[in-house]
C-alpha cells in the first residue's frame, strides 16, 4: 500500500498524548523468551525447538502504525509458532561452549483501533512471514553457576507494509546483544536465572521511524521437584533507554516501558523438554499492556 497521507497532515491529525513509544509499541525482541536455564548453553549437539506463542494487550496510548497515527483504545492479539534451530560443535572457545543459531517462523495479527482521532475504525487481520534470528553465544560452567554471553542480528524477512495492514514483521533490522545466568543451589535444587540484554535498531525505511534503544531483563526462579520438573515464578522488565527519533516520529522523542510477572514450569522427558510459561503485564508506559503465554518443546540430536 503506497503512503497516500503527507507528514504534515498526520501532524495536524496526531493522536493525543500520552503515546506509544518504540513504533507500533512494539519490540524486535520477544519479550519472555528466556527464563529457566537462561544461563545455560548446552553441550555439544543440534537442538530443534518448536515454539508457539500469543500476545493480547490494549493500549491506553495513541500509537504509529504502519505510518498512521492510531488512537489510544487499540487492540492486538497476535499468535507466531516456528522453529529455533542451535548448533553446539563439540569445539571448546575461551575455555567456553559455542552455540549458534537462528528462529524462523510465521505469525497471525489481528488489530483493531481507530486513527485520525476517530474519523476512521477499522480492522485488520493476516498471516504472515516473522523476522529472522541469527544468534552467536558463548557459556561457561562454573559448578552450579552457568553463564552465557551472546549477540543476535534480526533480519526483516517478516511480512510488512505501510498503513493499515496486518504486519507480521517490523521492518527494522536490529543488533540485541547480552548475558544471562543461571545458578543452582546443590542442596534444595533452588534454581535462579536472569538475562539482560540491550537491542538497538535501524531506521525503518518505510516509515522513516526510528526506535531508541531498549533494554530488556528477563528473570526465573524456580525448584527442581525431580523427575525432570522444574517450576516457579517467572517475569521480565523492559525500559527504553533512548527515544525515538526520524521523520516518522511524529510525537517526538517517547520512551515506553513495562513490567511482567506470571508462572512458568519445564519438564524434560526421554523425547525432549518441554517449556511453557505465562506472564501478565502491568505498569505499562507508552506501551501496550496485556498477557503473553509460550510454550517449546526442544529436542536433541
Amino acid at each position: 500500500m503506497r503512503r497516500i497521507i503527507s507528514a504534515s497532515i498526520l501532524g495536524l491529525l496526531a493522536a493525543p498524548a500520552p503515546l506509544l513509544a518504540a513504533e507500533a509499541g512494539l519490540g524486535v525482541y520477544k519479550l519472555g523468551s528466556t527464563a529457566f536455564n537462561a544461563g545455560v548453553t548446552p553441550p555439544a549437539k543440534t537442538y530443534v525447538t518448536p515454539f508457539i506463542g500469543y500476545y493480547s494487550g490494549v493500549t491506553q496510548s495513541g500509537a504509529m502504525f504502519g505510518g498512521l497515527p492510531v488512537d489510544p483504545g487499540a487492540e492486538l492479539d497476535f499468535f507466531e509458532t516456528g522453529v529455533n534451530l542451535l548448533y553446539v560443535p563439540d569445539m571448546p572457545i575461551l575455555g567456553g561452549t559455542l552455540g549458534l543459531g537462528a528462529t524462523i517462523g510465521v505469525a497471525h495479527t489481528d488489530f483493531a483501533g481507530s486513527v485520525y482521532n476517530g474519523m476512521i475504525s477499522a480492522q485488520t487481520d493476516g498471516w504472515g512471514a516473522m523476522d529472522t534470528w541469527i544468534k552467536a553465544q558463548l557459556g561457561w560452567q562454573e559448578g552450579t553457576f552457568f553463564h552465557t554471553a551472546y549477540v543476535s542480528a534480526v533480519l526483516p524477512t517478516g511480512t510488512y507494509d505501510v498503513g493499515f495492514f496486518p504486519s507480521t514483521g517490523l521492518n527494522r533490522p536490529a543488533i540485541d546483544a547480552g548475558w544471562g545466568f543461571t545458578w543452582i543451589e546443590p542442596q534444595t535444587l533452588i534454581q535462579v536465572n536472569g538475562q539482560l540484554g540491550f537491542t538497538y535498531s535501524f531506521e525503518n525505511t518505510a516509515t522513516d521511524y526510528q526506535t531508541g534503544t531498549e533494554m530488556h531483563f528477563e528473570w526465573a526462579v524456580g525448584k527442581d521437584f525431580g523427575n525432570g520438573f522444574t517450576a516457579g515464578i517467572v517475569g521480565y522488565d523492559y525500559r527504553q533507554l533512548t527515544g525515538d527519533s526520524g521523520a516518522g516520529a511524529l510525537y517526538g522523542d517517547l520512551k515506553g516501558s513495562v513490567d511482567a510477572v506470571g508462572v512458568g514450569a519445564s519438564y524434560l522427558t526421554p523425547m525432549g523438554q518441554f517449556s511453557f510459561r505465562h506472564y501478565r503485564e502491568f505498569n505499562a508506559v507508552n506501551r501496550f499492556e496485556g498477557s503473553t503465554t509460550l510454550a517449546t518443546w526442544s529436542l536433541a540430536f
